[in-house]
């Protein structure tokens, strides 16, 4: 009997021992910031738009180099710059349609593609230097000379939502309010969304283990003091209403406001065209 007790405390010791090992590798090799940032096979070889627009190329270092364009309004100078932080799958090619929309209102739109996404190159297996892409490109396209004296919003949808509320957070005085649509309040709250998709759908409570959260919406949006707007649909079916909500409930009441809509994961736009610009709109006067 002693054996079997002695032999039993040892598997048990070892699974504990196994768990946290895991863990921490998972953590410390910052393996679900690959998970998250990969987009295997969103590449394509050349930009094409018929839109007025400008590319950029921003060298980070000799394997890297970030892909961005400024898109134009064809009949007027442009009233606002957007500056947007796209979803995981929307290279600038998928982001057209939006932008579309938004240069004939008279808004002129900036985007970049992420590492190892779209044209944009270098190895996208660490949240801390993408944040760090995002605020360098931010200020070297702010101080292009199609920028100066343009009030500049930034837009986040769903994934591009958490750099949308660092960046305003980071660069609270050089904006005039932030939007986000489809987004969430942290990594480790997504991340228990898709737990399944690493196998621990049971494990759930593990996420804020497993996961880095570099981007802590929660905290960085009560530090922007500018017009904040969050749009949320109620039938959202990849990043769940209530994570929305809980970006809200965190924010300062004062200047923030939760739109609630119905449809699908951000496409708010083409169902509420009217009512999204001026939300734009409402931001800058």
């Amino acid at each position: 009997m002693k054996t079997f007790i002695k032999a039993g405390k040892i598997i048990i010791a070892a699974t504990i021992l196994l768990m946290v090992g895991s863990i921490l590798y998972i953590r410390f090799s910052r393996y679900t910031d690959a998970m998250i940032y990969h987009t295997n096979g969103l590449e394509y070889e050349n930009f094409e738009t018929s839109m007025n627009h400008s590319e950029y190329y921003f060298e980070i270092d000799q394997n890297t180099q970030l892909h961005g364009v400024l898109f134009k309004p064809k009949t007027q100078d442009p009233i606002v710059t957007i500056i947007h932080y796209s979803g995981k799958g929307m290279h600038l090619m998928a982001s057209r349609k939006y932008y579309e929309i938004l240069t004939k209102k008279g808004f002129q739109v900036f985007s970049f593609e992420r590492r190892d996404f779209g044209r944009s190159t270098g190895v996208a297996d660490n949240s801390l230097k993408l944040k760090e892409d995002a605020l360098y490109v931010f200020d070297k396209i702010v101080a292009d000379e199609n920028m100066t004296e343009i009030p500049i919003i930034i837009w986040g949808q769903s994934l591009g939502g958490a750099f949308a509320v660092m960046n305003a957070a980071e660069r609270n005085d050089k904006i005039a309010g932030v939007l986000v649509e489809g987004t969430f309040n942290s990594f480790p709250d997504i991340g228990k969304v898709y737990a399944k998709a690493i196998n621990l759908e049971n494990f759930k409570w593990m996420m804020p283990l497993l996961m880095h959260n570099d981007f802590p919406a929660e905290k960085e949006i009560k530090r922007i003091s500018k017009p904040i707007v969050i749009v949320h649909s109620n039938k959202d079916e990849q990043v769940p209403y209530i994570l929305g909500k809980k970006l809200y409930e965190a924010s300062n009441k004062t200047n923030t406001e939760f739109w609630e809509i119905e449809g699908k994961h951000i496409n708010a736009m083409f169902d509420n065209e009217t009512e999204y610009i001026q939300r734009f709109m409402d931001i800058i006067n």
